[in-house]
């Protein structure tokens, strides 16, 4: 046998090993499967060792159910159970909550399995995956998490109704079928009461994330390598529909969180700039030239700072959140942004900040702890000299710093090796010279304050990819991004970004082009039509995650007032919502109920043919109920008298042969399903034309 043609034989005895099992063993193996896809997304979650026992559980369930041997004892599961809640309260310190609650309920999903000997173990068993398909969205609520849960409810279903079944009928297929119909019956009153049940505030769909949750994104400190890290995270940050026409690649500056403090190689916020928050832009912003309006879709990220292009115009109203300024231009928010938010943002790309006149604030964009990366403090004197010498002011010394990042081999890249927390800016400017976007960004700063110049960090994203699928501009965590803000007296803050000195195409083309060049994330295997193909399928995809955010997980308050505006209710209170809820529901339900009476006025097709030829033998002479068999009814017809019936011996013959042919097609085992139906249309045909 060839190595190429050894699956697919290893498949076929697979196959047919499967189909030589008794139905309860192929129904629990099916259960077992689809129990395993619904916890497949919570093991990204659980810990391991909670993955590892729910698979070896779900594991040992199946090589029972195919040997046919007897299920563990209890006290077996009782101390498998025990040991899972010490595991779980040494892990999470509590039984309670929602990451030890879901474990618990893995584990004893797992445990129910072991316990199936009753139909009434069946019945807590899909309780049980029931309740965790809904626990799934505890976690996630993204168009991949929604559609393995349907398709798990779909799987849970049909396991449903072939535990409520006879043994050994219907035939799997069949059960899918019925739980499939049970889902589109169900769809429209669903449906109907997502669109008009009452939305207090967030979006009902958009559960809140919780805390302890790790959620990859910007924090709100930078220390080295942290950025770099994120460069090699495709997910999205977030989605911008702008307008008008787009501002530059090189304009795309995402601002978020503004850093000050330099502590120990860790950069951190000034924590006084919190108590200067306002709800109106800085007195010192001022704007010019045509604002740019487009419109935010964010991922939750457990922060407070909001993403706006440099420099926002007046502070997003986003739905219940309160959206305030804080001196450094930086937007920020009460509480953490926990679930999905959309939001509309003007801003000028032509913009000056800061005060004129040098103030007490700014001493705290000057600090630099003692002792640390002693030669780049001396660069920077030794500018700041120059600059006096030469008659010039800090932006002198930016420019020359910027010239030699230009003009001496540094090198970008995201592998640049770990550096030392003190003197790691002195190790990067003098010695390795390779480095990411953070890098740059904290020597330049390092030294603008050695040189007497207040400086600070910003970080957020820069740059994006659009996706021409639903023109939408898509930033990714990969195009987070660190630069530089300096003061000059009569400008204010100047933006310096070191990384466009030394890679230009950064700034141009987004941190794709970057990741595509480092073999540890590029596509060098891969060829121009392949690289192409793959980015296509990725714009698809996330369109129709975009479609999903937009119409489902940010369907709150004002999507729902805007939609019964449009339908021709103008304002509509909480008592009209739910009066509509409540309407919708009948109006459902009663849908639900004409479809169901049609359902059972529908005969099965062997009944009205045999009912056809019943009613005419009937007409002949020969009499029989709903209940008499073909056989019995064939014996009536051989056993009648000739003046009983007006049937002629041939036709007595055909139609005995008729009769059972029917018995012989309804009780017969099943056959090639193709050959089946054309044996059925031919029987029915041979009916409706006897005479």
């Amino acid at each position: 046998m060839s190595a190429a043609s050894a699956p697919g034989a290893l498949f076929a005895r697979w196959s047919h090993g499967i189909g030589a099992l008794p139905r309860d063993a192929r129904d629990t193996l099916f259960l077992l499967a689809v129990s395993l896809l619904l916890m497949l997304p919570l093991f990204l979650h659980l810990p391991l060792w909670t993955s590892a026992l729910v698979l070896a559980l779900l594991a040992w369930r199946a090589v029972l159910a195919w040997r046919g041997a007897p299920l563990p004892g209890r006290w077996v599961l009782a101390l498998i159970l025990s040991a899972s809640a010490a595991l779980t309260l040494w892990e999470f310190h509590t039984v309670l909550g929602r990451d030890a609650g879901v474990a618990l309920l893995c584990v004893l999903l797992g445990l129910k399995t072991l316990e199936m000997r009753s139909r009434r173990d069946a019945h807590v068993l899909f309780f049980l995956g029931f309740f965790t398909i809904a626990a799934n969205f505890l976690f996630s609520q993204s168009l991949g998490t929604a559609l393995v849960m349907v398709l798990a409810t779909w799987g849970m279903l049909a396991a449903l109704v072939n535990a409520n079944l006879p043994a050994g009928h219907p035939p799997l297929r069949q059960s899918l079928l019925t739980a499939l119909k049970m889902m589109a019956l169900g769809a429209p009153a669903m449906i109907a009461l997502f669109v008009v049940f009452p939305r207090i505030s967030a979006p009902l769909w958009a559960l809140p994330q919780s805390s302890a949750q790790a959620i990859t994104g910007l924090s709100a400190s930078m220390s080295p390598g942290q950025i770099a890290e994120l460069a090699r995270d495709d997910s999205v940050a977030f989605r911008v529909v702008f307008d008008g026409p787009r501002p530059p690649d090189r304009l795309l500056y995402w601002r978020g969180p503004v850093l000050s403090v330099f502590d120990n190689g860790v950069w951190l916020p000034d924590p006084h700039q919190r108590d200067r928050a306002t709800l109106t832009p800085p007195a010192d912003l001022h704007l010019s030239g045509q604002p740019v309006r487009y419109t935010v879709t964010l991922q939750p990220t457990q922060q407070t700072f909001v993403f706006a292009l440099d420099a926002p115009v007046a502070a997003p109203k986003i739905e219940g959140y309160m959206v305030q300024w804080l001196p450094d231009l930086q937007l920020v928010t009460g509480r953490p942004l926990d679930h999905l938010a959309r939001y509309t943002v003007e801003s000028s790309p032509q913009f000056r900040y800061g005060p004129a006149q040098f103030t007490p604030a700014l001493r705290a964009d000057e600090a630099l702890p003692a002792g640390f990366d002693p030669r780049s403090v001396a660069l920077g004197k030794q500018l700041a000299a120059q600059a006096r010498a030469a008659g010039q002011n800090g932006s002198f010394i930016a420019q020359a710093l910027l010239q030699m990042f230009r003009k001496q081999p540094f090198r970008y890249t995201l592998n640049p090796g770990a550096y030392g927390r003190r003197d790691g800016i002195d190790e990067f400017l003098f010695d390795r010279r390779a480095g990411f976007c953070e890098h740059y960004a904290q020597a330049f700063v390092v030294v603008m304050r050695a040189a007497g110049i207040p400086a600070r960090i910003v970080t957020g994203y820069q740059g994006g990819r659009f996706n021409p699928v639903d023109n939408t501009w898509v930033v990714r965590q990969s195009d987070a991004h660190a630069w530089a803000e300096y003061w000059l007296t009569g400008r204010g803050w100047v933006r310096a970004d070191p990384t466009s000195a030394v890679d230009p195409a950064r700034v141009d083309r987004s941190g794709a082009t970057l990741a595509s060049r480092e073999p540890l994330l590029g596509m060098a295997a891969l060829g121009p039509r392949d690289a192409a193909l793959l980015l296509q399928l990725r714009n698809r995809w996330d369109a129709l995650n975009n479609t999903w955010n937009q119409w489902v997980l940010n369907y709150g308050s004002n999507s729902q007032q805007d939609l019964l505006r449009k339908l021709g209710l103008q304002q509509p209170d909480m008592a009209t919502l739910a009066a509509l809820a409540i309407a919708a529901l009948l109006a459902a339900t009663a849908i639900l109920g004409a479809l169901l009476a049609l359902e059972r006025r529908k005969r099965d097709p062997w009944t009205q043919t045999y009912a056809l030829l019943r009613q005419k033998l009937e007409q002949a002479g020969i009499d029989s109920a709903d209940s008499t068999p073909p056989r019995a009814l064939a014996g009536r017809i051989h056993t009648a008298r000739p003046d009983a019936s007006t049937l002629s011996p041939q036709s007595a013959k055909s139609a005995i042969i008729l009769l059972l042919q029917l018995e012989r097609w309804r009780y017969a085992p099943e056959r090639d399903a193709r050959r089946r139906r054309a044996d059925w249309a031919a029987l029915r045909q041979a009916v409706r034309g006897w005479r």
